[in-house]
């Protein structure tokens, strides 16, 4: 009987050991080749964070990982780089979670971010984003995704938003003759609406539109109106201060098991130094960008009636904060 039970205990060991030989990590010798597409010009501050990134990954990897920066949309705009990323022609992707819904990754709370007047202030979006709460949404990506998309669980926010028009507009009904143009998610249009004539369009499309006169106006921040030289078509700036926006890192899974388990702490703590960068630069630029656009001619006017904007997206809320988690409103307000 004990001769028999110590072969099963050796059985048993050596099914162990044949399975955890099958579990070994891969080995980091094959090179990798990452390539990151980013909307924004090279100049600005979201593609120099990736290049930040890129740049801290192929040195803690000793030159294993090459990362590729595309910059200025060459690889298409948001629905383009999604299927890639699907696909695994791209490795990593910078999004606004709000727009996940439209590119088939649907969480409900995710959505709900693009929300207007949602996030109190930057840091309170940052705060929000690195917690507890806010990790267990990055947790539902790879299962939205069946299984091919994960979160990298970092993340950034940029300064709030606000309205530049081609001629002057200081109110509310000032706008609502208007065509602004909004980001292509279902949410983004349907928030412009509440103030505006919704004109959806593709990033790279802003600027033509603008100068052709199919757009009355769009929306973004001081470094978005800077950096893509908008303010050569729009000479007006009112503070609506509507949306702080944020953006999460997602990674091609197949791509990520390819990594050991120290290559990926290493590449996620990597990024999170670059947006740590990015914060920082960002701060600093808020008042230069102010100073530079009133150089080129822009004028600033304060937001007077910023309940009214605010009132006017009540069934904004209802339709895309109906079906978050109850408390989902409330944990985010309280980050101030």
């Amino acid at each position: 009987m004990k001769k028999v039970a110590a072969l099963l205990f050796v059985a048993l060991v050596t099914i162990a050991m044949l399975f955890a030989a099958g579990a070994k990590e891969p080995a980091a010798t094959e090179k990798i080749t990452m390539s990151i597409p980013e909307i924004n010009a090279d100049s600005d501050l979201a593609c120099q964070m990736l290049v930040k990134f890129g740049e801290l990954v192929e040195e803690r990897s000793n030159g294993r990982i090459e990362v590729n920066v595309f910059g200025s949309g060459q690889l298409g705009g948001e629905a383009d780089t999604m299927e890639m990323l699907r696909l695994g022609t791209v490795s990593i992707i910078r999004i606004n979670p709000a727009n996940l819904a439209n590119r088939g990754i649907k969480i409900p709370e995710y959505t709900a971010l693009g929300l207007p007047f949602l996030f109190q202030s930057v840091q309170g979006g940052l705060d929000f984003l690195y917690s507890d709460y806010g990790r267990s949404l990055g947790d539902l990506v790879l299962e939205k995704s069946d299984g091919t998309i994960r979160s990298l669980y970092n993340y950034i926010c940029t300064p709030a938003r606000n309205m530049f028009t081609k001629k002057l507009a200081k109110t509310l009904p000032d706008f609502k003759k208007l065509k602004i143009r909004s980001e292509t998610s279902d949410i983004k249009i349907d928030m412009i609406n509440c103030w505006a004539s919704a004109t959806p369009l593709a990033f790279s499309e802003i600027y033509t539109s603008l100068s052709t006169g199919v757009l009355d106006g769009c929306e973004n921040t001081l470094s978005g109106m800077r950096n893509n030289n908008w303010y050569e078509q729009v000479k007006y700036v009112l503070e609506t201060e509507h949306v702080v926006g944020s953006s999460v890192f997602l990674m091609n899974e197949a791509l990520w098991n390819k990594l050991t388990k120290a290559e990926q702490e290493m590449l996620t703590a990597s990024l999170k130094e670059a947006c740590d960068w990015f914060q920082a630069e960002t701060e600093k630029q808020i008042a230069e960008n102010k100073v530079f656009l009133t150089g080129k001619g822009v004028t600033f006017t304060p937001c007077t009636d910023k309940q009214a904007w605010l009132d006017s997206c009540a069934a904004l809320y209802a339709k895309y904060a109906s079906n978050v988690r109850p408390d989902f409103i409330s944990t985010i307000q309280s980050y101030k």
